[in-house]
């Protein structure tokens, strides 16, 4: 281009329709020169507020606002006073709704979250005697992977078994907080000609890489995912352990900041490294390709906001605690629209499948990088069980249909498999089935919606598989969790507490509320319950314990 004068510059804008060039000209020469998305998290009223400003500079003229664009998980569930200008896009993430301004606020809902829950009752179909020879399987030989992936998984089975002992007053406790402890310990320290089991600062690339290594995390490959579990797990031993808190607390906080460094100020780590502000995700690529940034896991994703709060709560870390809440709302929103397309309206009718298995920059994928079985599709954002994955059923009727789907989806993916070779035999697509750990993700999913069904499924896991099922530390804590929501009932997505570690549970057969909290810190805190700004009452939450209750004490305006 060839330039007349001092007005030097190109703008380029694909218009919704031709007859809105005015419109957009009015406001092009408005350019942006900062944006900036803080957030605030309001316990008390159970609420996430995200602020967007953008700075500009007019090129020309006076006129410094700029026309922004939302996409669902924005404005889906928000309460906001944006006043869209009735423009839109179509976009690979559904509906792009446009408006004027250089400032915007939208507020979502946040419920709180419990690492795991009270202890079922006694007696029914819950048997305590197989629950106890799980527990055995922590505590008489403990077993820790050397990589931060699969020994990060293994630290939230340890931790989710700690739990589990201490709640059903289980003589394993001492042995599994031990290992658990000892196995952080080493993660979190380094000894000279040490193989594994370490950390590693990256100078040049402001990172914190831990050894082994595993899945290019060496690359900043899926580095949310891994550390997600030793946040979820340290958090957990926080509660169990104080003085570990108070020795590798700061250590913790350096794992957590090399995927979410929430202080802008600590330029030691990239702001945020792995989440997109703007798209409401995640991303776990390190380094891009040519068809840009990609996601497989959501749920782990999300583990990783999890993790987050449950630290943040334990070390009193009031920041940390907060984005970990930002990250939840924003990823648990995005994870329902983009991946589980849960309205309906995000998917193109040239897409054939009922959710996508990984999300890129340029599009998304029916499969996975490991495998291209629905079971597995579906599964891998399905894991790990608590009760932190609970925004997968918000919407209970769309999560059993997703279920079932995946049942046909496998169905006929194995029916076709089987016809390849003469002698195959198909495989079953129901939860007894399925082999190990794919196993206890099903059975973790189908508690969120259905507890009764899954204690029902469980029996028929332990009737035909034998040893598979009798050996895998996954199912110990689905099973005490399934058992528990059974008398629990669903979340009660109406209420919420005023900690961030707190749950609110309605069982439709009995009528009745159960008020949940995780309190990890060393003395009582009370905690006050909300259906919606009307104040149903407090209760006292017990330090380093969960607390449940069915009655509420009257609470102090």
């Amino acid at each position: 281009m060839n330039f007349a004068g001092k007005s030097s510059f190109l703008i380029l804008c694909p218009l919704p329709a031709a007859r809105d060039f005015e419109y957009f000209h009015r406001y092009a020469f408005a350019i942006p020169r900062d944006t900036k998305m803080t957030w605030d998290y309001n316990a008390i009223r159970g609420t996430l507020t995200t602020t967007w400003k953008i700075s500009t500079e007019p090129l020309k003229g006076g006129e410094k606002r700029v026309i922004q664009g939302w996409i669902p998980h924005h404005y889906r569930t928000a309460t906001t006073s944006v006043a869209f200008n009735q423009m839109e896009y179509l976009t690979g993430r559904g509906t792009m709704k446009m408006s004027l301004g250089n400032e915007f606020t939208f507020t979502y809902p946040f419920n709180g979250i419990v690492p795991n829950l009270p202890a079922p009752p006694a007696g029914g179909d819950f048997d305590a005697g197989r629950l106890k020879a799980q527990l055995a399987l922590f505590s008489d030989k403990p077993h820790f992977a050397s990589d931060t992936y699969w020994g990060g998984k293994d630290l939230v089975r340890y931790a989710q078994a700690a739990i589990i002992a201490q709640e059903t007053g289980d003589p394993s406790r001492l042995a599994i907080v031990d290992a658990l402890r000892s196995e952080l310990v080493n993660w979190f320290t380094y000894t000279p000609d040490e193989k594994n089991h370490f950390f590693a600062w990256y100078l040049k690339h402001k990172g914190l890489v831990g050894f082994n290594s595993s899945y290019g995390s060496e690359t900043f490959t899926d580095n949310h995912f891994h550390y997600g579990y030793f946040t979820f797990a340290t958090g957990i031993l926080a509660m169990q352990d104080p003085q570990f808190a108070a020795d590798y607390g700061p250590m913790a906080r350096l794992v957590a900041k090399q995927y979410a460094n929430w202080e802008r100020a600590d330029k030691r780590f990239p702001f945020l490294r792995t989440f997109d502000i703007w798209a409401g995700h995640s991303w776990a690529g390190g380094s891009g390709s040519q068809t840009g940034c990609n996601q497989e896991s959501s749920s782990e994703a999300m583990q990783s906001w999890s993790g987050l709060i449950l630290l943040g709560q334990a070390l009193g870390d009031r920041d940390m605690l907060a984005t970990g809440v930002m990250g939840y709302v924003n990823e648990s929103q995005a994870t329902m629209e983009y991946w589980f397309n849960v309205h309906g309206d995000v998917f193109p009718p040239q897409w054939k499948h009922p959710i996508a298995g990984m999300i890129w920059s340029a599009g998304k994928v029916w499969g996975t990088w490991f495998s291209g079985s629905p079971a597995w599709i579906y599964g891998i954002q399905w894991i790990p069980s608590s009760p932190a994955a609970a925004y997968l059923a918000r919407d209970p009727a769309f999560a059993r249909s997703a279920y079932e789907t995946m049942v046909k989806e496998n169905d006929a993916a194995e029916t076709r498999e089987a016809a390849k070779k003469p002698g195959n035999v198909k495989k079953g697509s129901a939860i007894k089935d399925f082999d190990g750990d794919l196993c206890s993700y099903m059975l973790g999913f189908m508690m969120l919606y259905d507890p009764g069904q899954a204690a029902e499924q469980f029996e028929q896991v332990w009737k035909t598989q034998g040893d598979k099922a009798a050996n895998n530390q996954w199912l110990a804590n689905v099973y005490y969790m399934t058992h528990s929501l059974k008398s629990l009932g669903l979340v009660d997505w109406t209420c919420h507490g005023d900690s961030a570690t707190s749950m609110v549970y309605f069982n439709d057969s009995t009528k009745t509320r159960t008020y949940v909290v995780w309190n990890p810190l060393t003395k009582p805190v009370t905690v006050q319950f909300y259906e919606g700004d009307k104040l149903l009452g407090q209760t006292v939450a017990a330090p380093q314990i969960i607390t449940s209750t069915t009655k509420l004490a009257p609470a102090k305006q």
